[in-house]
C-alpha cells in the first residue's frame, strides 16, 4: 500500500526511481488509544492489531514522531495509536496522488 501509490520516474540516464513519499500530519484526536511500550513490541504488530494491516506501521511511527527507522517500541514509553485511520489514509493518498 505504502509504495503501491508511488509514481515511478526516470532520470536523464533512464534510471528509474520512486518519488518521495509525503506523510500527513496526524493531529491528536479524542479517539486515539494510548499504550505503554513493552520490550520486543513492534509497530507493524500494533498496526495489524489495531488496523488489520501491518503495512500501516508508518501511521503509528508518524503519530509518535519516531523517525529513527526502528520498528521497536521503547519499554515504558507512552505511544499514541490513532483510530481515525480512514481519514489518515485519505490524507496520505491526497498528498501522494
Amino acid at each position: 500500500m505504502r509504495y503501491g501509490n508511488s509514481k515511478i520516474f526516470k532520470d536523464e540516464n533512464g534510471t528509474q526511481y520512486l518519488n518521495r513519499i509525503q506523510y500527513p500530519v496526524i493531529p491528536i484526536a479524542d479517539s486515539d488509544v494510548f499504550i505503554t511500550g513493552v520490550k520486543g513490541q513492534r509497530m507493524d504488530n500494533l498496526a495489524f492489531k489495531y488496523y488489520g494491516n501491518q503495512e500501516l506501521w508508518w501511521v503509528i511511527a508518524r503519530a509518535n514522531n519516531q523517525n529513527n527507522g526502528s520498528m521497536f517500541l521503547q519499554s515504558g514509553k507512552e505511544y499514541r495509536i490513532p483510530q481515525n485511520i480512514g481519514k489518515i489514509i485519505r490524507l496520505f493518498n491526497k498528498l501522494n496522488d
